[in-house]
């Protein structure tokens, strides 16, 4: 019987999921055979992909912190500061995403027409019917809507991450406000605030156009196909674009690869600063708790920051602004913190 696959004892099962979790670590990502094999070594037992889950939480939760000192230049001020650099914590992030993906596949989880949320400081990520996937930040809503012909969907509020499986044949299409963001076979995130809309790919290549009539209220169906467009321009991988209003060309930029990671660092879980003014930070904090962060001092709104942060980890925001800027919090109530300089305390 040279097709038995002789069963693992728990010390080699542990022993195997150790050092997969060394090989994501390094610097070169896994080919695909190697997600494959991966992915067939988990598939084998459950108490694979166990092991895998357990040791990569282990791993991350070893290994967030990292003593170096950061330098943030042409900045007024200089610090030193505990920073965790994020790719130990990418790969347990990967390894969690390699389980789902996979538990998804044993029970063909694919999500049907409709409307799908998340709550503030929530994340989900939605498997569609196609193979295409869309993974949801905080507070934000998506609408699907497949047909045998096209495959619609509108960002209603939030920010969400798309991948697309390719198709030439069933355009890919996800409306936001006026926007509308066609792709073939590539990987961007849109993020819908107001009626501005970010685009950023991450992978592959998508078209812009914009309404040229108003579609900012969302139909029943989201399609609004057959409406006039104006096509606005293309992006690539690693650009970035804000778009809403008045059509005009369209007006990239390109990210080199740290920033690009930086802005796409919710997708593990984290928020990445590496220089940004204490002001933007706050933004971003809020986006994901609860309690909201006030600055009372306008003084401190320039402050540059750097640091890598759990999503909803309050506490850790807090304790590196006072251990490492000087920042003292106070509760104003159950919903609010006021920052302020420590002196002033």
């Amino acid at each position: 019987m040279n097709n038995v696959v002789p069963l693992e004892t728990p010390a080699a099962i542990e022993q195997h999921a150790r050092e997969w979790v060394v090989r994501i670590d390094r610097e070169e990502p896994l080919s695909e055979e190697e997600k494959a094999t991966l992915r067939e070594w988990m598939a084998r037992s459950p108490s694979h992909a166990a092991a895998l889950k357990r040791f990569a939480r282990f791993w991350d939760q070893a290994s967030i912190v990292r003593a170096s000192p950061v330098e943030l230049a042409g900045r007024q001020r200089r610090i030193s500061l505990t920073w965790a650099w994020p790719t130990v914590a990418w790969a347990a992030g990967l390894l969690l995403a390699l389980a789902a993906s996979l538990a998804g596949y044993r029970h063909s989880d694919r999500a049907d027409n409709g409307l799908y949320r998340t709550a503030l400081g929530q994340q989900k990520t939605i498997a569609l019917a196609d193979g295409s996937s869309v993974q949801l930040n905080t507070d934000s809503q998506v609408q699907v809507a497949y047909n045998g012909a096209t495959r619609t969907l509108r960002l209603l509020r939030g920010e969400a991450l798309f991948s697309v499986k390719p198709n030439p044949h069933r355009p890919f299409e996800v409306h936001a406000g006026s926007n509308v963001v066609r792709a073939v076979g590539t990987a961007f995130a849109v993020h819908l605030e107001g009626n501005q809309v970010e685009v950023t790919v991450t992978k592959g290549v998508v078209d812009v156009d914009e309404a040229v009539s108003d579609q900012t209220a969302a139909p029943a169906h989201p399609v609004a196909t057959a409406a006039p467009r104006a096509h606005l321009g293309r992006l690539t991988a690693g650009q970035v674009t804000h778009v809403g209003g008045t059509p005009h060309p369209l007006q990239a930029q390109q990210l080199n690869e740290p920033e690009l990671q930086r802005r796409m660092a919710w997708q593990q879980g984290y928020l990445l600063f590496s220089g940004e003014p204490l002001s933007d930070v706050v933004a971003q904090v809020n986006r994901y708790s609860p309690v909201a962060l006030e600055i009372a001092d306008p003084h401190l709104n320039s402050i540059a920051i750097g640091g890598r942060f759990r999503v909803g980890d309050l506490d850790a925001v807090l304790e590196v602004l006072r251990d490492n800027f000087g920042i003292a919090s106070r509760h104003i109530d159950e919903h609010t913190v006021r920052l302020d300089s420590a002196s002033v305390h």
